[in-house]
């Protein structure tokens, strides 16, 4: 207990430290900026007579005192870089040692399954023997490892599971006998992990689901019409069987009738961001999928904007990511649908979804997160962007009072500040009738940023395109800096990113004859190379390069604010 307390308090140590490299690395870009500026200006005071620097011009500042000037330029930026590189790597050393520290904490929360189901063989065959019926019980999966807390938490949903399959689903052995069955009922328990998530699955080979018996008590209580009840899908129908309240039990029991059960296990999943699917087994009888995340607390969230606001999602729920414009969406039977890869999705806000605004994106370029839903289709979800990805120490719900049907709870973001984390578990259910978007007339699209990247190395290429293409911007891409100036010629671009070790053409010329060229020279250009000397560095600013990150501390936080800067 001493340890896991210790191991929470340091942690969010490696996010303050993660808001001190990003101080330095915007430090050290507006300080290269400085430095390039002064290089400039050096270049026109020294250009302005046929004395150069050695002698006091009239009007002008005294040789001596700039070259003072410039030494103590150098000296800061010396001492700039050196802290920089030595928080780098006491940054780098932090981040090692809290990923070790956070692994043990994820051993010493794991528990087998068993600790919390073991005993469900025994306590289902004592109940259906107390009810004069007969029921063979397997439990498979019980090694399976979970967090202690989920499994805690999982409990009583799959013992009331369990007990509506034996009050439901399994029958008297003399009914069985006459369906033609075995007198003795079975039910399956099956605990194991599926793409990362902890998955319970109930099966029994009882009577099944009455949809018929469903759709009656539903127009009894006023929920549906008679004609909406023969015409409202199996999946809608079953869905009332999660309502507080509801029930298709004749009479109260010990067992069933209040109608409260299953409405509990909904809130109890919804806490966990767990799902609950209900199908039918093939040969008769009900299968009952519970699904919720193998460890609650250190999860790997996708950081997005709404607004002013910075929310995560549970990675694990997001399929891809992907750039859309607003006049992909349309409408279909009242209900907002997203064209994605020959598939149409449904589509809402993330906004929308927590009732934050309603109002449309302000662009008309869509950045969409698809999620996706247990037993249904995937979500296309709206956010206004995509921030980062990253592992994250996530906080209890209960801690700061919010919905628990919304959120998971909050995690610390790089400047010490709480983000919340959303539960996607309800999406589906929420999604709306009315548009989200008026399709018909989309808000006018201003064309992303287009950048030029040129690089000799497949890798590096592809790996630059995926960052930038993932942050909105549409790229290009050349294998040398003579590739380069061809494109350029016919092709717009606002921002170039070159190596400078290439073949044909190394980047430094192309940076040359970038700023050279009158119709080029105000392209902003970033150099990335493994190139880490100083000399080589200075070459660049000198040539005119407005940012030169060296590959080796290649840090994509450091390219993507330099490029914010310079756009």
């Amino acid at each position: 207990g001493h340890f896991l307390e210790t191991a929470a308090a340091l942690l969010p140590e490696v996010e303050v430290q993660g808001l001190v490299a990003a101080d330095l690395r915007r430090l050290r870009l507006e300080w290269l900026g400085l430095e390039q500026a002064w290089t400039r200006l050096r270049r026109g005071l020294n250009g302005r007579g046929a004395n150069g620097w050695g002698r006091r011009r009239d009007g002008g500042v005294p040789a001596a005192q700039l070259d003072a000037f410039e030494r103590r330029l150098r000296a800061a930026t010396a001492r700039i870089e050196g802290a920089s590189r030595a928080h780098q790597r006491g940054y780098a050393n932090l981040r090692q040692w809290s990923g070790s520290l956070q692994e043990d904490v994820r051993r010493l929360r794991m528990l087998p399954a068993e600790t919390q189901f073991g005993d469900l063989g025994r306590m289902v065959r004592d109940l259906a023997r107390s009810h004069g019926k007969e029921v063979e019980v397997d439990v498979q999966g019980l090694s399976t490892e979970a967090d202690r807390e989920v499994l805690q938490r999982l409990k009583d949903p799959v013992i009331h599971l369990v007990r509506n399959a034996v009050s439901h689903g399994i029958e008297p052995p003399t009914a069985r006998l006459e369906a033609g069955k075995r007198a003795a009922g079975r039910i399956i328990v099956t605990v194991a992990v599926q793409d990362g998530r902890l998955t319970v699955r109930i099966e029994d080979d009882g009577r099944g689901v009455d949809d018929g018996a469903i759709a009656r008590r539903a127009v009894q209580r006023g929920l549906l019409s008679a004609g909406e009840a023969a015409d409202t899908p199996r999946e809608r129908l079953r869905q009332f069987l999660l309502e507080p309240g509801f029930s298709t039990a004749d009479a109260i029991t010990e067992l069933s009738g209040r109608g409260m059960g299953m409405s509990i296990v909904r809130e109890a999943l919804a806490r966990l961001q767990g799902t609950l699917t209900l199908d039918d087994r093939r040969g008769g009888g009900t299968v009952v999928t519970l699904s919720a995340p193998v460890l609650l607390s250190n999860r790997r969230l996708l950081f997005v904007a709404v607004g002013e606001h910075v929310l995560a999602l549970s990675a694990s729920d997001v399929v891809r990511l992907h750039h859309a414009a607003a006049g992909d969406v349309f409408t279909l039977a009242g209900r907002s649908m997203l064209r994605l890869d020959d598939a149409d999705l449904p589509v809402t806000t993330l906004a929308a979804y927590l009732g934050v605004s309603d109002a449309p994106p302000a662009s008309g370029r869509l950045a969409v997160a698809v999620v996706r839903r247990e037993g249904e289709g995937p979500v296309a979800l709206v956010v206004d962007g995509f921030l980062t990805a990253r592992d994250g120490l996530v906080s209890s719900i209960e801690e700061v009072g919010l919905d628990p049907a919304r959120f998971l709870g909050t995690v610390l973001l790089e400047d010490g500040a709480p983000a919340l984390v959303v539960n996607l578990g309800g999406l589906g259910a929420t999604l709306g009738t009315a548009p989200v978007f008026d399709a018909a007339s989309p808000v006018a699209a201003a064309p992303p940023p287009v950048i030029l990247v040129v690089d000799d190395s497949i890798t590096t290429r592809t790996l630059e395109r995926s960052i930038l293409e993932a942050h909105g911007y549409t790229v290009e891409l050349c294998v040398d800096g003579r590739d380069a100036l061809d494109r350029l010629a016919g092709t717009h671009v606002d921002l170039i990113v070159s190596d400078v070790e290439m073949p044909h053409m190394d980047g430094f010329t192309l940076l040359q004859s970038v700023k050279g060229d009158p119709r080029t020279a105000g392209i902003p250009f970033i150099l990335v190379t493994s190139r880490d000397a100083e000399e080589d560095r200075e070459r660049g600013l000198r040539l005119g390069a407005d940012a030169y990150i060296v590959k080796t501390r290649f840090d994509q936080g450091e390219l993507l604010e330099g490029i914010r800067r310079l756009l």
